[in-house]
């Protein structure tokens, strides 16, 4: 399918529209420091992201088997109904009390997971199956290069942004431009990027409403009680069969490890940045650089997703992986930038592989509940890797004096921690592989 004929498909035009402003947040590249800015601590930042993960856990299987019965997309609706709200939140709490910002921003983390499980693959199934049913399952690659692509173009527009809106130097000439007094501090202009981001929810909110379901009509003698229970049930016999379908289960466990681990760092990447001295200006400009990359890459990704044979494609992107993590554990200044951009590429290629190999597993009508395990098994690891950090940080900190911790040493030492994490689940998972790879073929 060309471009063109992506689009004209109602549900996959949607779909992209939604992708595309959903996850634009004009905050992610300083995500880090307006926690810190707002009050917060690095520990507390990293127990949020916990509860934000752990929220998923509990909602997200059953989120998708509720799109499987009652309907996908409403839950795509209410998806975005909530993140309006929830960045609403953050974008109004006042400052002045410590304790009570740290609730909001807890709340805001519920909120957060709460509508990225209901949005979990229902909003993916709802486009996969209309193509499905036009006959052309075959180019969902393809809708997902187009996706990359996208996002990656907004993602430029997004990063320049949203890093110049922290930058007090910069956002000094606008203000003085127009007529406005200039801010001394962060703390002056770090809701900017949350308002901006709140106006792009109203795009998603948009692009929600616009897809299109069947309708899910009940039988006369079914109850909405029953209907949940169906529901249930379809979450439990989909959990059965992951793990007693060893290609998918197996799939979805190396998904998981590679995803959480890379988004626990990346979440915190303008940290990293800020520790190997880079100015905040420079944020925009390298999280553009990373859109580019994706834009350009895209192709590579896909090509390599699927032409290359699963284990040997599972193996190279292991050691890259550590590789990576390892050169990233050694701090280097300016350079420091090039395995940030390396591991985002590797996490872009896999993605591909994950969801071009796991849709063709999988039946239609448990398709919403089978990608909300994948999301489940995420937020799994990223939920024991945020606990992990933050207990490990504490540790790490407590032998730095505040001199040492201002000039942000501690962080690069508690580095080491991804490759050695990453290593260990990676070798234990193919030792699994292994063992029972060798009593029937899985891949």
């Amino acid at each position: 399918m060309t471009l063109k004929d992506i689009l004209q498909v109602r549900n996959v035009r949607n779909f992209l529209i939604f992708r595309c402003s959903y996850f634009a947040r004009f905050y992610y590249p300083v995500f880090t420091l307006l926690y810190l800015d707002y009050g917060l601590t690095l520990s507390q930042f990293a127990m949020l992201n916990v509860v934000w993960a752990a929220t998923i856990v509990l909602a997200e299987v059953p989120s998708g088997a509720f799109a499987d019965t009652l309907g996908r997309k409403k839950l795509v609706v209410l998806s975005s109904i909530v993140m309006f709200i929830e960045i609403a939140m953050i974008a109004f709490v006042p400052t002045g009390n410590p304790t009570f910002v740290f609730v909001v921003f807890l709340v805001n983390r519920i909120l957060s997971g709460l509508a990225m499980a209901l949005a979990s693959g229902a909003d993916e199934a709802l486009a996969y199956d209309t193509l499905k049913d036009q006959g052309k399952e075959e180019a969902w690659p393809r809708v997902l290069q187009v996706q990359l692509r996208l996002s990656s173009s907004v993602g430029i527009v997004v990063t320049l942004l949203g890093a110049a809106m922290y930058d007090v130097n910069f956002m000094a000439s606008v203000y003085r431009f127009i007529g406005l007094e200039a801010p001394q501090t962060t703390q002056d202009i770090m809701r900017i990027p949350v308002y901006a981001t709140l106006f792009v929810a109203i795009i998603a909110i948009y692009a929600a409403l616009g897809m299109r379901e069947e309708k899910k009509v009940l039988p006369s003698h079914t109850t909405k009680l029953a209907t949940t229970l169906a529901s249930l049930k379809l979450t439990l016999n989909t959990g059965k069969w992951v793990l007693s379908t060893p290609y998918v289960l197996f799939i979805l466990l190396y998904y998981s490890l590679f995803e959480h681990t890379s988004r626990m760092f990346l979440t915190m990447n303008s940290q990293y940045y800020r520790a190997i001295d880079i100015p905040i200006i420079y944020f925009g400009l390298i999280g553009a650089g990373i859109s580019v990359l994706k834009i350009i890459l895209a192709g590579q990704s896909r090509q390599l997703a699927e032409s290359m044979e699963p284990k040997k494609f599972i193996v190279i992107m292991g050691l890259a992986t550590m590789a990576t993590y390892y050169w990233i554990s050694l701090g280097w200044s300016i350079y420091g930038v090039i395995p940030a951009l390396i591991l985002i590429f590797i996490i872009m290629t896999m993605n591909i592989f994950i969801s071009y190999h796991l849709n063709r597993k999988t039946e239609s009508h448990n398709r919403a509940t089978v990608l909300s395990f994948k999301g489940l098994m995420f937020n799994l690891g990223y939920g024991l890797i945020g606990i992990l950090y933050a207990y490990y940080y504490k540790l790490v900190s407590q032998g730095y004096n505040e001199e040492q911790i201002a000039q942000h040493i501690d962080f690069i030492a508690s580095l080491s921690s991804f490759f050695y994490y990453f290593a260990f689940l990676f070798i234990a998972i193919s030792a699994a592989f292994y063992l029972m790879n060798k009593k029937k073929p899985i891949f």
